[in-house]
């Protein structure tokens, strides 16, 4: 009895020892990792990444790989493979911390392959508007809000009372650019020129109105009735002046009879 609790104690020891030991080389192979993406190395940085996975798949950074390994892949321009690599590592680990930023990144992708014409990744940021996570709801507001989705503007109101200062800030920008877009696509309504109606047009025009007493019939004019022949009459003639001696300004002195 007491040789088995001497064993027992033994193989506590040993695996003690061992993942202590295993502790420090998955740490140093992640901590080795972890520089070489700094640097920018990303080949080398992956490398790392896998052999961690490889010998030490049991590893507490596990999930903090699968997160890095597709951040590199995601700055190397394969943004595809980066998409489905971080859905896997939610799938792998939902309960890392590292949840969260992996959708956030994932949002930013599916903005990009939207207005890539990839419109079916327009679905997934509308499911994350419903999210529980405040900055993965919001984030997913502001990529909707880019694309000018309607969808997007009750979280973005809430967004501009309840967000920090840069949240706040873009969220109003948004909804002002809805604003200003609803504007421009009412109808505009000008008002029609005043001109004056035409003979005819109006309803009360096509009326036959009786003339009233007052008013003076017109006459027609038919076609048998002639024209007014105007009189002439015939002018008097000029008689003809009577020539009439001229008179004699003094009468002659009678004489006397010698």
């Amino acid at each position: 009895m007491r040789n088995l609790k001497i064993l027992i104690f033994l193989s506590s020891v040993l695996v003690l020892l061992t993942t202590s030991l295993t502790a420090q080389e998955d740490f140093k192979l992640f901590n080795e990792a972890m520089e070489l993406r700094i640097q920018r190395e990303w080949d080398k940085a992956l490398e790392k990444y896998e052999l961690l996975k490889l010998n030490y798949p049991n590893s507490k950074y596990v999930d903090d790989v699968e997160f890095w390994s597709a951040y590199i892949l995601e700055e190397q321009g394969k943004e595809s493979q980066a998409f489905t690599a971080y859905e896997e590592m939610k799938n792998k680990f939902p309960n890392s911390p590292w949840v969260d930023d992996a959708t956030r990144h994932q949002i930013g992708l599916a903005e990009k392959f939207v207005k890539q014409g990839q419109v079916r990744y327009k679905e997934f940021l509308t499911q994350n508007l419903d999210s529980p996570n405040k900055n993965v709801k919001y984030q997913a507001a502001l990529s909707l809000g880019k694309l000018g989705d309607n969808r997007a503007i009750p979280v973005l109101k809430e967004m501009s009372n309840n967000g920090d200062k840069d949240m706040r800030s873009m969220g109003n920008s948004l909804l002002q650019k809805f604003e200003h877009r609803e504007q421009q696509e009412r109808p505009q309504f000008k008002p029609m020129p005043t001109i004056p109606p035409r003979a005819g047009t109006n309803k009360k025009d096509n009326v036959i109105k009786k003339p009233s007493r007052l008013e003076p019939q017109k006459q027609r004019q038919t076609p048998t009735q002639k024209p007014d022949r105007k009189i002439i009459r015939p002018t008097p003639k000029q008689q003809p002046q009577r020539s009439t001696p001229p008179k004699t300004t003094s009468k002659p002195k009678k004489g006397k009879i010698k």
